[in-house]
């Protein structure tokens, strides 16, 4: 028996790799179409769409572009596309899949309503931010992007004070809040350069701590007091957001950074700003804010030992391709007959 899948990509995850990642179902009667939804918006356009999509529900959205393509299909995979209760409803679906970690942009309720599965895609990218965590926190820490700024204006400075030195990796100390996939991964590729590795999560047991070689520590405040580097790998929730502000800064070293690569919402950024300021730590590498992107005045542009970047830790072709590879897995188990291993309850 023959299943239809459509696959309705975006600007950030077109539907041509969509079926890349997903081609290998082939072999199992699988038949693909494809559309792709805002696909000629700009970055900025689509951005700004999927953020007010996360505050208002995929259900505010037109979805009739959507609804033309649904004709016999029986899976449903999107990206970012809104999947609204209208769309579930008129259609005549088994299986919505999101191939992203979250689900905001899909009607799940009306999905549970109608029986159909809603499968989704976490940890796509948790090599990727893995990845960038520890090059920002390399980079910072050996002050490469300062060096290279030095170079393109013309200067060619050379330190021989070793009171000004960065230390080496080995004899620093790196905390790591939150230790799921992505903290794990940051533990295991620092493992190489022999640092000493914190790790506070109240929701890991110490003995899974221990076996991804980081010691573990139950309180926060002892983390940021003996780190010369936190990296943050947290979501964000009400009981999260901003967890890093006035008296976790005031915990930390004068000599430490910050590097945040989960979410912007879990810093104070004015107490950060204030931190910088009173040289109550040394610096920050940032990729995600509050308010993306970066509005052109705000002070982390012009704070000297911050290193900057716009939210792209996540952005690798690898990750692109393993969204659509995971939800496809788990469609490849359904069709078996057994539970896919991704359903969002």
């Amino acid at each position: 028996m023959t299943t239809t899948v459509l696959l309705c990509g975006d600007p950030q995850q077109p539907s041509e790799y969509m079926h890349e990642a997903a081609s290998f179902l082939d072999e199992r009667d699988v038949v693909f179409e494809r559309m792709d939804w805002m696909g000629d918006a700009s970055p900025a356009e689509f951005r700004n769409v999927t953020m007010d999509m996360e505050e208002v529900g995929p259900s505010a959205y037109d979805t009739s572009d959507i609804a033309t393509h649904l004709d016999g299909v029986d899976i449903l995979v999107v990206h970012k596309a809104p999947v609204s209760r209208e769309l579930v409803e008129d259609a005549d679906l088994d299986i919505v899949a999101a191939a992203r970690g979250g689900t905001e942009n899909v009607a799940v309720d009306a999905c549970h309503e109608r029986d159909v599965t809603v499968l989704h895609a976490p940890g796509r990218n948790r090599n990727a931010v893995a990845d960038y965590a520890v090059s920002m926190l390399l980079s910072r820490l050996r002050e490469i992007p300062f060096n290279h700024g030095d170079m393109t204006d013309g200067e060619w400075s050379q330190v021989f004070d070793p009171a000004l030195l960065p230390p080496d990796v080995r004899t620093t100390t790196v905390g790591i809040v939150g230790f799921g996939h992505i903290g794990r991964g940051v533990a295991r590729r620092l493992h190489g350069f022999d640092p000493e590795v914190l790790a506070y999560d109240p929701f890991v047991d110490d003995e899974s701590i221990v076996e991804h070689d980081a010691e573990p520590v139950s309180d926060l405040e002892e983390l940021l007091g003996r780190a010369d580097a936190v990296t943050l790998h947290v979501r964000l929730s009400e009981e999260t957001e901003e967890m890093i502000g006035v008296e976790e800064f005031a915990s930390m070293k004068q000599s430490a950074f910050l590097v945040n690569t989960a979410r912007g919402g879990l810093v104070d950024e004015d107490a950060l700003v204030a931190a910088l300021d009173d040289d109550e730590i040394a610096g920050a590498a940032l990729d995600v804010f509050r308010e993306e992107p970066l509005p052109a005045d705000h002070p982390f542009l012009s704070q000297d030992g911050v290193v900057l970047t716009p939210h792209v830790a996540g952005s690798t072709r690898d990750a692109v391709l393993e969204g659509p590879r995971i939800v496809a897995t788990d469609i490849e188990a359904w069709l078996r007959g057994e539970t896919p291993e991704h359903v969002v309850e």
